[in-house]
């Protein structure tokens, strides 16, 4: 495969193995008990209308709870909540362990919380390889000072930068797509790019609004097994979504709301039999 050099220079070689994910673990090697994300009495409101009321969420290690309902349910608004780009006007979020309610998005995501939106935002003139090297941890770019007095350094963090987006790459199966600038991609791999691009921080949770939007059927398939793969390592998710069937196969819990509240939450196949459900479908 060729290099590519130009924009960051850093080059794309494929390191000869790959990194593992990071995930926390137990001294018995499995995961650390209690929840990573947790939501409490969570209200949002508009104009003194509550677009969420009172909803609260916890998610462990390595579980995708899936949070679904009728248009206008107040899905989208919760999780702009839980992420920060939306302002709740009550309720408390803790992000393992450590109050979170007041930060900003950008706070909250170098503490480990990673969301993607309905509409994707990978950059279109960069590469996928770049587009994933942006998203680093702690990629702010290097000062001509750092780069002077601290080469070494400057050069293992570009390193493992390096390794950890081909990691990714290897690990979605999107090692061809290196080169290809993002205006070029599917929109299925457009989703893809946008959830390597979380993972290249590590998170311990990610929040998914509407990843199917836009992904072909026979690529639906795939990104509920990339998802299943990630959710093995650990990582906690929660994910907004439409599409009952991609809920069925892929979350482990389900929180249904209507109007703003919860109206129910169990498995997929307890909450599909709930009347209380089965109504705010019909209505």
């Amino acid at each position: 495969m060729a290099e590519r050099e130009e924009g960051f220079g850093i080059s794309t070689a494929s390191p000869s193995t790959a990194l593992p994910v990071a995930t926390e673990v137990a001294s018995d090697g499995g995961y650390t008990a209690g929840p990573v994300l947790v939501a409490t009495d969570v209200v949002v409101s508009y104009g003194g209308v509550h677009a969420v009321d009172r909803v609260s969420i916890s998610v462990a290690r390595g579980e995708i709870v899936g949070v679904i309902g009728p248009n206008g349910a107040g899905k989208s608004s919760f999780l702009g909540a839980l992420g920060g780009q939306v302002k709740r006007s009550g309720g408390d979020i803790s992000l393992l362990g450590k109050d979170i309610s007041s930060m900003l998005p950008h706070q909250r995501a170098r503490l480990g919380l990673a969301r993607t939106f309905q509409t994707t935002s990978e950059f279109a003139k960069m590469t996928v390889f770049e587009n994933l090297i942006t998203s680093g941890e702690g990629n702010a770019g290097a000062s001509l000072k750092e780069v002077v007095l601290h080469p070494r350094k400057t050069a293992q963090r570009e390193r493992a930068m390096t390794d950890r987006a081909w990691e990714i790459l290897q690990r979605f199966e999107m090692e061809h797509t290196v080169n290809l600038y993002g205006r070029e991609l599917s929109g299925g791999q457009r989703r893809l790019v946008e959830i390597m691009r979380c993972l290249m921080r590590d998170p311990a949770v990610l929040l998914l609004d509407e990843p199917m939007v836009g992904v072909a059927p026979h690529l639906t398939g795939k990104l509920i097994e990339d998802l299943r793969a990630i959710r093995r390592d650990g990582l906690g998710i929660v994910i907004v979504e439409h599409a009952l069937e991609v809920v069925r196969q892929l979350c482990d819990r389900v929180v249904v709301m209507a109007f703003g509240k919860v109206i129910a939450q169990g498995s997929f196949e307890e909450v599909v039999q709930d009347a209380s459900v089965q109504a705010a479908y019909l209505s």
